[in-house]
């Protein structure tokens, strides 16, 4: 294997720009909402993210067709069935344009029926409305034939060119869409900066798989129980989707029919901090799925080895999960008071209500991976959408009755009764894992790590009451210092030590 190769399937270095994916994601938003809030205003950017959410809900047709790329050709390549992988690619393909052209004529439909589905959007905002949703259309299309370019990367196991592309891509979308902003085109450059980014992105991830990969397609023969296999494998993912999608979107969707634009804009500025906080832990668990494919195919597993197998990058998920939550606890509401303007304060409480709970399925979600490799999601998507649909019915009565704030309450019901309760008896009872051992094997001396932290925290904000950029960046740093020093000489086992001082070495090299 070459020096391109081992560092283009390393799964170290793969990390490593997730984070510093997620640092430059960071630094977009604290960029670019400021920018949207200044140049569109509160109820135009809600109008933005409004329309934004009813056209997601089209990515449902998808059907998880990454998930399945990196699966099947995991697979392929592991019995060094060439052949198949690209008579299976060339299924995929198919079932791609299909997926293409039933989101374009359901786009279609909704465009139309835009105004029924949002009230609130008033007759002079409609055009840009329409305009809009025909831009996210072509968005949600090339973003499905994105996910079946990077699918195959990730099945070779070439994640680092991926994640040096989403990097790429964050940089590029705030590049131009301050300069869009800037000659005036309002909210049309939002999704037009989307858009092109998009369409970049599979031209330069197809040279790549056809040119460094040697990527083919070839449908040797249509092969219908091929066809039948991969609709059993992606079903239960599609219904993992809408379940995603539902937990997502399904708050905003309800805001912007029963009460407002702004209260949308709200509920989106929160939704920054939970994507941030679920894209922490994700990181590292995103690169297991080959990995478990090979050591469910190869037969030499049992439950220790399953539960260890979710235990280690369990600690790591812990200890940047506890530190997000604890740290923003402290200083979430002097950041957005500072960062947003003091009318955007109850983000605050939108995003607390929503992250703790959705802690505990962040920090045991490599348990995904092994589902995927045993073709056992089935469970886990079905019972969490009968617990999304609860949470809609839920969210809907909140509303009307508390207003905004009822819609994150509805969220955390979901996540407390369905990730929390019943999949982790799912988990035990069915997947072998040993659910006990993996949470006190994870919460191990690393909690404790966090109260120093937490004291200090308070002193400091109790010394610096004033809202300031200099007062909160110092006691952040307080914070985050106490708690890697208490991490790293309390919170760290030998085997997490050793990752350490690997890293420090690296650095010094």
């Amino acid at each position: 294997m070459s020096s391109l190769q081992k560092l283009a399937t390393s799964k170290k270095l793969a990390v490593i720009i997730t984070y510093i994916s997620l640092i430059v994601h960071t630094l977009s938003n604290l960029v670019l909402t400021p920018l949207y809030l200044n140049y569109l205003g509160l109820d135009r950017y809600g109008l933005y993210q409004m329309i934004y959410t009813v056209a997601s809900y089209i990515l449902i047709l998808d059907f998880g067709i990454k998930t399945a790329m990196v699966r099947y050709i995991s697979k392929y390549h592991a019995t060094n069935d060439y052949e198949s992988e690209k008579n299976f690619s060339a299924h995929c393909l198919i079932t791609v344009v299909t997926i293409i052209v039933l989101m374009t004529a359901a786009g279609l439909i909704m465009n139309v029926f835009l105004l029924d589905i949002y009230p609130t959007i008033t007759a002079e905002e409609a055009d840009v409305a329409h305009q809009l949703m025909l831009i996210m259309l072509l968005v949600i299309s090339g973003t499905v034939l994105e996910r079946f370019v990077s699918g195959c990367l990730g099945a070779y196991e070439h994640f680092t060119v991926n994640r040096i592309v989403s990097v790429a891509k964050l940089i590029l979308k705030i590049l131009l869409t301050i300069c869009l902003l800037y000659i005036g085109m309002g909210v049309i450059a939002v999704a037009l900066v989307d858009a092109i980014i998009i369409f970049a992105t599979i031209i330069f991830l197809s040279i790549y798989a056809i040119k460094q990969l040697h990527f083919k397609i070839k449908l040797s023969k249509f092969d219908f129980a091929l066809i039948i296999d991969l609709v059993l494998f992606m079903f239960p993912v599609f219904l993992q989707a809408i379940i995603g999608y539902i937990n997502s979107y399904v708050d905003k969707t309800v805001l912007g029919i029963m009460t407002s634009k702004s209260d949308v804009a709200i509920y989106s500025i929160a939704t920054t901090f939970v994507t941030l906080f679920n894209s922490l832990p994700s990181a590292i668990s995103g690169v297991f799925l080959p990995k478990a494919t090979k050591m469910i195919f190869g037969g030499s597993y049992n439950s220790d080895d399953l539960t260890n197998f979710v235990i280690r990058p369990g600690r790591y998920q812990f200890m940047l999960c506890g530190g997000f939550i604890c740290g923003f606890a402290l200083f979430g509401r002097e950041f957005i008071s500072l960062w947003a303007g003091p009318n955007t304060v109850q983000t605050w409480t939108v995003a607390m209500i929503i992250i703790i709970p959705n802690m505990i399925p962040l920090i045991q979600n490599t348990v995904l991976s092994i589902l995927d490799a045993l073709k056992k999601r089935l469970f886990r998507s079905v019972t969490l959408l009968v617990i999304s649909v609860i949470h809609i019915i839920i969210s809907v009565f909140l509303v009307s009755k508390y207003g905004m704030i009822g819609a994150p309450i509805g969220s955390a019901f979901a996540f407390i009764v369905g990730y929390g309760v019943i999949m982790n008896v799912y988990y035990q009872k069915e997947i072998k894992i040993q659910v006990g051992r993996l949470f006190k094997t994870v919460f191990s001396r690393t909690w404790i790590c966090l109260i120093p932290a937490v004291v200090a925290g308070i002193i400091s904000n109790n010394l610096l009451p004033d809202y300031s950029w200099p007062a909160l960046i110092a006691k952040a740093l307080v914070f985050i210092v106490i708690y890697g020093i208490m991490l790293l000489f309390y919170g760290f086992n030998t085997q997490e030590k050793q990752d350490f001082a690997i890293i420090i070495k690296r650095f010094r090299l």
